[in-house]
């Protein structure tokens, strides 16, 4: 909960700064550059058996925390613009656990997220704007990793050892929705998948998120 009113009181001073700039409604052929945090709520999904790499990590823990998204989105129109954006987190690779000579120590890194997205701006409201953003996403670049085992004989003599390697990358659609008033964005969304990689059946997994994005810069 630390990080999460962490990253409510960085929204609002950004805001407070980013809402002292008007908006610029001529958007049609410019790119527009956005920076900010977002906060991702631990996944809901349905409970079942995990395939034999999800038990080293934890996934509400490797899938949950603050990403920053650094992007660019072109608008095609003055409502409809395409984007992308990469989002970066230091978070849980594996979670120190230990089977005989596998991992036994926990392990973060810095984890990629690559956005490709198209959004809709609708003026429903006196000031801002409401904006509905379809997309994919490629979720938890980085986290590959290795585990050793020891092959013995019929006596239980040690012969030799097998390594492998395994990752948690996937990946997901986004939807989202966000208010946006001047240079500043608010979003709610989810990114949702089948394909997560963390269970031995096929498991629909959801990870909440609220975001908020300054428009730096255009061209």
């Amino acid at each position: 909960m630390s990080e999460f009113k962490a990253l409510i009181f960085l929204c609002f001073l950004i805001g407070i700064f980013g809402n002292s700039f008007s908006q610029d409604n001529i958007r049609k052929g410019k790119f527009h550059f956005e920076i900010g945090p977002e906060f991702r709520i631990t996944p809901a999904y349905r409970p079942g058996p995990l395939n034999d790499e999800a038990i080293y990590t934890n996934p509400d823990m490797q899938n949950s925390g603050v990403a920053l998204n650094v992007g660019v989105n072109y608008f095609f129109t003055n409502r409809l613009s395409a984007g992308f954006n990469s989002s970066f987190r230091y978070d849980l690779i594996t979670n120190g656990v230990d089977f005989g000579d596998g991992i036994s120590n926990s392990q973060n890194d810095i984890i990629f997220g690559y956005h490709f997205n198209l959004e809709y701006y609708l003026q429903v409201f006196r000031k801002g704007e409401l904006a509905l953003e379809l997309g994919v996403s490629l979720l938890n670049r980085n986290t590959s990793f290795s585990v050793t085992e020891t092959i013995f004989d019929n006596d239980g003599e040690r012969i030799g050892t097998f390594v492998s390697t395994f990752d948690f990358s996937y990946g997901a659609n986004k939807i989202s929705v966000a208010y946006s008033i001047g240079k500043s964005k608010f979003r709610l969304g989810t990114y949702v998948t089948n394909n997560s990689g963390y269970f031995q059946e096929t498991t629909t997994f959801w990870v909440p998120f609220i975001s908020y994005s300054y428009d730096f810069a255009k061209l």
